[in-house]
This record gives C-alpha cells, structure tokens and sequence, in this order.
C-alpha cells in the first residue's frame, strides 16, 4: 500500500513538472537566451521581463515594441507630413511622440507569463501588421489634425493681433494727422508772433536768449528823482554772451547821500535756441561774479563772489502773445513776462513789462530791504538796434532805459 501512494506521489509530482516545463512559452525560452523575437511576415512583436514586477516587464515590453517599430512610425509620418501644408511639415517633428500615443491607445499587452522558479516576469506585445498601421494611421492624422486646428487657431490670433496693431497704427496716424493740422492752424493763427525776435530781457532780468547786436550798450536814468541808476555793455557772438554792468543807488544801509556801487560781469552759453514749434524755448546757463563797494571806485578793498546762473524764456502765444522768462543765480530768484498786445500791426514796437524778484542776499535788495519786488513798464522798440523802456524800479525809482546795438 505505501509503495502504490509513493508511486502515485511520483506521477503527480512528474506530471506536474511537465506540465509547467511544458506551458513555458517559446518567446519566454527565447528571452531567457537572451535571443529577440524576430518580426514575422505578419506581426510585430515586443518582449519585456523583470524581476521587479509584472508592471515593469510590461513596461520593458512597451519600449522594445516601440524601438521594434520606431522605423516603421517613421516611415509612416513622413508619407503622412508630406501630404500636409509646408508650415505643419516644418513643425511636425514629434515621432517619438506619437508612437508612445499609439502603445499606449491602441496597444496592449498580448501575453505575460510568470517563471517562479527564476523569479522573472515577462510580458509580450504581438500585434499584426495590417491592425498597427491602422490604428498608427489613425494616431497620426489625429495629430495632425490637432496640430492644424491649433494652427489655425494662432493663425487666426495672429491675424486679429495684426488687425489690432493696424488699427492702433491707424489710429495714432490720425491722432497725429490731427495734432498736425491743428499745430498747423495755431501756427498760421499766431505767425505773427512767432516770428517776432524773443526779447532778451525783462526789465533787468537777462533770460535765455542772446543779444540781438554783437555790441550792445545802454544806460538807465532814474527820472523822478533823476539820477545814473546804473550801465552796461554786452558782447554777443554766436550763442555765447559776455556783460559787464555797474549800478548806482543811494546808500541803504547808512541812508546817506553816499553813493554805493555795484559791479557785475558774466558769462552766458546758451544750450536751447527757440527749440519747439509753438511754444518756442530757449535755455542757458553761465556765470556770474559781483561785488558792492562804499563808494564809486572803491572796489580795491573789495573781494568779488561768484554764482552760477541758468535763464531761460518760452513762447505763449495763447497767454496773450506773451514770453515768460526766468533768472536764478546765488542772490536771487527771478521771473518775468513780455506782452506784445498786437503783433501782427505793432509786431515787437510795443511790448508790457512785468517781473517779480525774491532776492535773498541782503545786499542786493533795495534800500527798502524788500526781499520781494514787483517792477514794471513798457518798452518801446524803434528797431533791432534801438530801444527804450519806462519802468518802476526798486519799489521807488521812474527808470528811463536807452539801449542801442551796434
């Protein structure tokens, strides 16, 4: 009895063995060789094994399938990109890409098996021929077609960013069409006074501009009560300008009859000539020095001080044919308007003087020591060469002001 189970034990064990050597696949035989499944008239194959899991060696079997057909893929891209336009030709460049797409959709895994005595598993993907091309024909025009509709779509952004771009260039050609016309209209509408010569002074507020003569002299003579109030000479060339001006008033601090004497002399460079096209302006700057003394001719004793200056002027045509001007150095602050009432008959023959000075540096204020003075006058002009001025100076002075250009 024992000998009859050990006999049985034997044959179901054998059988057994069998079978399991049996079931073993060919490509699993072939892959432990280490031996590739070669494609058949028919099929496509790709084997994977590990000793990880059964996931990785489905995943092996992916790749070698996808290296197994990687020609064929291409093969079937390039007849399927030539049939396209040349811009998608130029940008279609993804094979690799879209026979990922095609394992992934249309592939699965054929066959797996187990070899528990190795510990290995394998995974096969054997697909026929006719059916991979179908479906990879498939994957690609459904690329393709995604790839044309996403062109069109930036193609049709593309053409509305041009529509928009035209239309804001249209747009800003008008506006400027339209500033052009009505720089345009103010030029013809003010041409009188824009062609009139910038004055270049106030009352005694030297601005931007430059002397009109190369030599230019004057003299100013208090009227009520009379007196010298002070001279000058300028030298013009080009765009630089160099003054000399002494003035004479009353003693302010000792109020006596003493006569003080004030020098000054500068150096002007002008950096903007009428620059713009309606409201012309002119800039420069330079430098002063000036120095008080007692008494006329007393200025041995006397230790001259030096400033920095900047002037400038701009045009107003619509501020009742006006020139704005300013003057800034070390002792004071000033600014200062010309009105030319009707240019277009008078031209510059008759011109309103306003200006306003903040004058810090006590000794150059009046003899008031007023910190703010109002002067202002009229200037009558016979030519480029001559005119004279009546103006209130100093808060107390009638000034009488003779200028002449040779």
């Amino acid at each position: 009895m024992r000998l009859f189970a050990a006999s049985v034990i034997v044959i179901v064990v054998s059988s057994l063995l069998s079978a399991q050597v049996a079931s073993k696949p060919d490509w699993v035989s072939l892959a432990q060789q280490g031996k590739t499944l070669s494609d058949t008239l028919d099929s496509y194959y790709g084997i994977g094994s590990s000793t990880i899991s059964q996931a990785d060696a489905d995943a092996r079997a992916r790749e070698e399938f996808a290296l197994n057909i990687e020609t064929r893929v291409q093969n079937v891209i390039s007849r399927s990109v030539q049939e396209t336009d040349n811009l998608l030709r130029d940008e279609y460049s993804a094979s690799a890409r879209v026979s990922s797409d095609v394992v992934l959709r249309g592939v699965s895994i054929t066959s797996r098996f187990v070899d528990r005595e190795q510990g290995q598993f394998y995974a096969l993907i054997q697909i026929q021929k006719s059916t991979f091309d179908t479906l990879l024909a498939t994957e690609i025009r459904r690329d393709l077609d995604r790839k044309k509709a996403e062109n069109k779509v930036r193609e049709e952004k593309r053409a509305e960013e041009l529509r928009s771009r035209q239309a804001d260039l249209e747009l800003r050609q008008k506006e400027e069409e339209t500033r052009r016309r009505e720089i345009e209209l103010e030029q013809k509408q003010y041409e009188d006074f824009l062609n009139l010569t910038p004055p270049d002074q106030v009352v005694d507020l030297r601005n931007g501009e430059i002397a009109r003569k190369e030599l230019t002299v004057g003299l100013k003579a208090g009227l009520s009560p009379f007196d010298v109030q002070s001279a000058y000479a300028i030298l013009a060339l080009w765009r630089f300008e160099i003054s000399l001006n002494t003035y004479f008033q009353p003693d302010k601090v000792l109020e006596s009859e003493d006569l003080m004497s004030r020098q000054q002399a500068s150096f002007k460079i002008q950096l903007l000539d009428q620059a713009g096209q309606f409201s012309r302006t002119s800039l420069a700057f330079g430098l002063v020095g000036f120095a008080n003394a007692s008494r006329f001719g007393a200025f041995d004793s006397v230790k001259p001080r030096y400033s920095f200056f900047v002037a400038g002027n701009v045009g107003l045509p619509k501020f009742a044919y006006s020139v704005a001007s300013f003057y800034v150095d070390g002792r004071k602050a000033s600014a200062g308007m010309n009105c030319f009432p009707m240019p277009g008959y008078l031209r510059d023959a008759v011109s309103f003087l306003l200006q306003v000075d903040f004058v810090w540096n006590k000794e150059w204020r009046n003899r008031f020591l007023d910190p703010l003075l109002i002067q202002t006058g009229i200037r009558f002009r016979a030519s480029d060469a001559f005119a004279t001025s009546f103006t209130y100076e100093g808060h107390e002075f009638l000034v009488l002001s003779i200028e002449m250009g040779l």
